[in-house]
């Protein structure tokens, strides 16, 4: 399979009669005042080569569920999938979408697809995806906490090629949340580095981190990549960094 690497947490996988995307990203101006503005330009995401586009998104917020970008990438025959809150607001936007089940695998063209279990920072319904492509297997973290289920799916779906996990660590303070906390609300490198080892993953790309940092609102994990670069060798789990719209084989 063939992986693009979008924006954030976005990923465009291809094989030669399928496009699937996972939280792809282009429009950021409405998040502005909790993230930021973008740190680097947001990689604008390509329409796919096979006609259709489907897209799993991971969970509701914004900067995972870019409903003027799904628009544009599901006009006419493409779908999408995602959690129940997804799935309705999707369905109320004019959307054609389909509700997953946790650990209820299904088929997207060529693709194997698992939803699996993730914990979101302030409780809203979120799951992690399971990809699998011939003898291929990739694990997409969305935009998840540290949880115990890395056991769970490594046991029934691993090993993992290639885990794309959240390194960002962001400590913040969501709008509308109260009282403020002062706990991760996605995996620091450390536990990033820690889950990758757990599912069996020789390799770790880092996503969701770098391109949003607004303190105090959204505070980026300190030392980020010195700490991410120490934690893989401890760990000895590779570290893939990937830039924006750079593409991998395997």
């Amino acid at each position: 399979m063939k992986i693009t690497r979008l924006s954030w947490a976005g990923l465009m996988i291809e094989s030669k009669s399928t496009t699937i995307y996972i939280d792809p990203l282009q429009n950021v101006i409405n998040m502005s005042p909790f993230i930021g503005d973008p740190k680097f330009p947001i990689f604008t995401v390509p329409f796919p080569k096979t006609e259709k586009a489907n897209v799993l998104i991971t969970h509701i917020h914004q900067d995972h569920f870019d409903i003027p970008l799904l628009h544009k990438l599901v006009a006419n025959t493409g779908q999408l999938w995602g959690p129940e809150p997804v799935y309705q607001v999707a369905v109320e936007n004019g959307l054609d979408a389909n509700m997953v089940t946790l650990y209820e695998t299904f088929n997207i063209g060529d693709f194997e697809i698992t939803p699996v279990s993730a914990v979101d920072w302030i409780g809203d319904d979120q799951v992690s995806y399971v990809i699998k492509h011939e003898q291929k297997t990739i694990y997409h973290g969305g935009d998840t906490n540290w949880h115990g289920y890395w056991w769970k799916v490594a046991t029934k779906y691993g090993p993992f090629d290639i885990a794309f996990l959240p390194v960002n660590g962001v400590v913040g303070a969501i709008p509308r949340i109260s009282p403020v906390s002062r706990m991760l609300g996605t995996m620091s490198p450390m536990q990033a580095v820690t889950a990758a080892r757990i599912l069996g993953s020789p390799f770790l790309v880092p996503m969701h981190y770098g391109q949003f940092i607004n303190p105090p609102l959204y505070t980026q994990y300190p030392d980020l990549e010195n700490v991410l670069d120490q934690e893989g060798i401890d760990q000895n789990i590779i570290i893939r960094r990937l830039k924006d719209g750079e593409t991998i084989m395997i």
